[in-house]
């Protein structure tokens, strides 16, 4: 076993440190002695600057995948801009009828009005000496919620002591510019989006100065540079973090520097109010560490848009830049003529045709635009009340408009694949009729449909943990069904039952993995409860007729 000289009294030492795994130590002692002198170099990353990015981390040696990153705690964390009514507490949802008896936000109950996410914006509320109404004024820009995070900031940046420094070390650090772009048609974009921008900043900054009465809050700097400047931080810096009950939007002293791609490289993970961020492909030293700061399974075009006016991003990254979209063909067309895949000439430039793969058809981006927006119209109608018809009737109809695999059919096959076989689930295999035999092979086929996509977007499934999670359950059931349906038949062996029946089970403790972590009063986690249950069930039933 190789050694070397002690990272901290230079004696011979075989322990090397098990983070970096460079620096060998002698002792614990030592370890300990050395940590201050060694841990910025122990870190997995580094912070640079980039032209076109800005301020990041990159991988400061090659990491392992699973290998961690990062963990650390927010230190501002509050709900979405656009959040329906929730605990400012806990982030549970809420009817909103309970409120704090100090500040009168919504709380779940009265366990919450201690809770220390919450003081902020009570002390404020309770000094303006103001009611909240859930309800946004008519004329007014702003909701409820899109003002608890700049509260609570201005409250953490004007806070003395400890944590003022802490606030004012990581923030000095953090993007507040936004970045323009080299090519002309983005700069047009971005001087129309800093112009939007400017305009919705001085509406919140108003309606918090003016709602709050900031100026005789002690310790609270209610000038116009302060508040645009938190305003700014939070756009280009917040991280969409996952609480047991929502997601909610955070600031981190290093993770608010993860950049964005499409194909990110790194997997989250919360607990305990700490995010711990893992490596979920290899990193090369020097690779930009990244994260995805939109919807994974939104197309090209729908995920560009919403990043250019969320972030201030113009994403380049190898999906949006392949036609194809890593060969799921996730927003491609059919030809009207030939019947052949249509796709965008140049993905990254919103402006380019579509062309036809097979007759070379040109299709302009204002047709290929409304045919999505179109799409995209019917499907959330038809989601808003989804039954197996209206959904089917959906597909047969634009199935000759765009492919299989388009996103918006996409979310459609999802809703199918929960509705196909529900019906008569908990009748005996001999009391199903024909038609749920028939929806339990559309169910099968839409799972590996489903999944086959999902595992080309997100190998990780880091991202798609939800939809995934509840599929694999969903696909339990016909391989389960119909293993029992067919062995009671004669038409497969012992062994290709219980191959099967494993399967099955395989399949359930998937999703246990997947959600083992929610809490137990969510819907995930009771889910993941009736898979244990489900799994000891299959297990005995294994046993009844000695497969075991």
């Amino acid at each position: 076993m190789g050694g070397g000289a002690c990272g901290w009294c230079g004696k011979e030492a075989e322990t090397r440190c098990t983070g970096c795994k460079e620096v060998f130590y002698c002792s614990r002692a030592c370890q300990k002695e050395g940590w201050v002198a060694h841990k910025d170099a122990c870190r997995p990353f580094t912070v640079t600057k980039r032209k076109d990015v800005g301020r990041l981390l990159v991988a400061s040696r090659d990491l392992e995948v699973g290998e961690m990153i990062l963990s650390e705690a927010p230190l501002v964390i509050g709900p979405r801009q656009d959040s329906e009514p929730l605990c400012l507490g806990c982030y549970r949802r809420t009817s909103g009828d309970y409120r704090c008896s100090q500040c009168s936000w919504p709380l779940c109950g009265r366990q919450c009005e201690a809770s220390p996410d919450h003081q902020p914006e009570c002390r404020v509320t309770r000094a303006a000496g103001i009611t909240i109404s859930l309800q946004q004024v008519p004329g007014s820009p702003s909701h409820p919620y899109e003002l608890v995070m700049p509260l609570r900031c201005l409250v953490v940046a004007g806070q003395g002591g400890a944590e003022a420094q802490r606030w004012r070390t990581c923030t000095a650090r953090l993007n507040t510019t936004r970045l323009h772009s080299s090519t002309t048609q983005h700069q047009q974009q971005q001087l129309q989006l800093e112009q939007e921008h400017i305009q919705q900043l001085q509406q919140v900054a108003t309606a918090l100065r003016d709602t709050f009465r900031l100026h005789s809050c002690p310790g609270v700097d209610s000038s116009d540079a302060s508040i645009v400047t938190i305003l700014s931080l939070l756009q280009l810096n917040q991280v969409p973090t996952k609480m047991p009950y929502a997601e909610v939007m955070a600031l981190y002293p290093m993770a608010s520097l993860v950049s964005h791609s499409c194909m990110p490289n790194t997997k989250p993970q919360w607990k305990d109010g700490k995010l711990t961020l893992l490596a979920s492909d290899p990193i090369a030293k020097g690779d930009p560490i990244t994260g995805l700061y939109t919807d994974i399974l939104w197309g090209t075009r729908a995920r560009r848009d919403h990043l250019r006016h969320t972030r201030h991003v113009n994403c380049s990254c190898r999906r949006c830049s392949d036609p194809t979209e890593l060969d799921t063909n996730f927003s491609a067309l059919v030809c009207r003529r030939c019947r052949k895949n249509v796709l965008p000439s140049n993905p990254l430039d919103d402006t380019a045709p579509w062309v036809c793969c097979g007759c070379g058809l040109q299709v302009s981006v204002e047709e290929a635009l409304a045919l999505s927006l179109a799409l995209g119209a019917a499907v959330e109608e038809a989601l808003g009340n989804p039954t197996i018809t209206s959904l089917e009737a959906l597909q047969g109809e634009w199935l000759k408009k765009v492919h299989p695999n388009h996103y918006h059919l996409h979310a459609v096959k999802h809703s199918l694949l929960q509705l196909y076989a529900r019906t008569q689930e908990k009748a005996d295999n001999g009391d199903k009729d024909d038609t749920h035999w028939q929806e339990i092979a559309k169910k099968e086929a839409a799972c590996k449909e489903f999944l086959t996509v999902c595992s080309r977007l997100d190998p990780s499934t880091a991202h798609t943990a939800h939809c995934v999670g509840l599929t694999f359950y969903e696909y339990h059931k016909t391989i389960l069904q119909s293993a029992q349906r067919h062995f009671a038949l004669n038409r497969i062996s012992r062994q290709q039952l219980k191959k099967r029946m494993l399967l099955s089970k395989a399949l359930l403790k998937k999703t246990m993995d997947i959600f083992r972590d929610e809490a137990p009063d969510t819907p995930e986690g009771q889910l993941c409860h009736t898979c244990e249950e489900e799994v000891i069930r299959i297990g005995k039933w294994m046993l009844a007729v000695g497969l075991v």
